[in-house]
């Protein structure tokens, strides 16, 4: 599908799956899915690489929903890079976007209110999806796991879910290189793998300039070169929680995982996603996930991550369901 975006002055393409039994039953409505990486299509398609054995993500829902295991709901693909997707726009309002050369897709580069103002709006009108933060949930896999939890600390109140698979998170403020290994053992890991950070305003309001991934030329149209700290500490999911109060937050069912240290680095950002559950921890905020012992940095995992945020999805919707049968009767 396309849309004429007001944000990014041109048409983007989403990608949607609407439940089969939706067209026999018109009045129904379901809980909605927003599912991150880049392009649109790297979701949906089983080439997308060796991993997936010719299958897809939605090959694992409806495998779930017949197993009784969730139930139906809209998921919706967006598509947040170039067409090529050379070019990643992160659910950032790009800070420099001609740096990405005119590349097909940009357009104004305001990626986060194409998302906010004109996608979901038009999802919700166009499609038989619940209106309303109680049936919306966010996740995504590498570059989408940060656009996922990026959107929902910078605005909780629109989600119900957030989760990531092998998230990319940038680290905060100042680094060290103390870890806490998988069995409890106190390591140390290398500097460019940091994961934890000392509490106090500089780690708030910084962002680490040691992290090899955030000086990656990908990110150049988004954040800047040299790089705008302020504005990436305003885009920046780990500074986005340690900056808001954690009570904005204890609505959301938080589904971070990832791989194993065993898979660092090219396999794995067990680091960069113990890293995040260790703040949400510190913040006093659940966390229902963690590493996976044979999690690795593919698809196929993936798309078996869908299974835990969309229970929690559906879950969502029956809670609020039973509140409004109590209330009216």
């Amino acid at each position: 599908m396309q849309l004429l975006s007001r944000a990014l002055g041109i048409r983007k393409t989403f990608f949607i799956y609407v439940p089969p039994d939706a067209a026999a039953h018109p009045a129904e409505r379901y809980p909605v899915l927003y599912l991150f990486r880049g392009h649109e299509r790297e979701w949906v398609n089983p080439a997308e690489d060796m991993s997936r054995g010719n299958r897809n993500v939605i090959d694992v829902y409806e495998e779930l929903v017949a197993a009784g295991a969730i139930g139906p709901m809209v998921l919706v693909f967006p598509g947040i890079s170039s067409n090529d997707n050379v070019y990643s726009g992160m659910l950032v309002n790009m800070i420099d976007p001609e740096k990405t050369h005119g590349a097909r897709g940009v357009g104004s580069g305001r990626f986060e209110d194409y998302f906010l103002q004109d996608l979901i709006p038009f999802i919700n009108a166009n499609y038989p999806v619940l209106p309303g933060a109680a049936h919306r949930g966010v996740d995504g896999f590498s570059l989408g796991g940060f656009m996922a939890v990026k959107i929902a600390t910078q605005h909780p109140d629109w989600f119900a879910t957030v989760g990531a698979y092998d998230g990319l998170f940038f680290y905060a403020g100042v680094i060290s290189n103390v870890v806490t290994s998988t069995l409890g053992v106190t390591l140390t890991a290398p500097l460019s793998n940091p994961l934890v950070t000392n509490d106090t305003t500089s780690v708030r309001l910084g962002i680490s300039l040691d992290d090899r991934s955030f000086q990656n030329g990908l990110f150049d149209p988004v954040f800047g070169s040299p790089r705008n700290i302020q504005f990436a500490v305003a885009n920046n999911p780990a500074n986005l929680l340690l900056n808001t109060p954690a009570d904005a937050f204890e609505h959301l069912h938080w589904f971070i995982e990832y791989g194993p240290e065993s898979r660092e680095p090219h396999d794995s950002n067990f680091y960069r996603g113990q890293y995040f559950i260790n703040l949400l921890a510190r913040m006093g905020l659940v966390n229902d996930g963690g590493a996976i012992a044979n999690g690795r940095h593919t698809w196929a995992q993936a798309d078996q991550h869908l299974a835990r945020p969309a229970q929690a999805l559906r879950r969502a919707q029956r809670t609020v369901t039973a509140l409004v049968n109590i209330i009216t009767n």
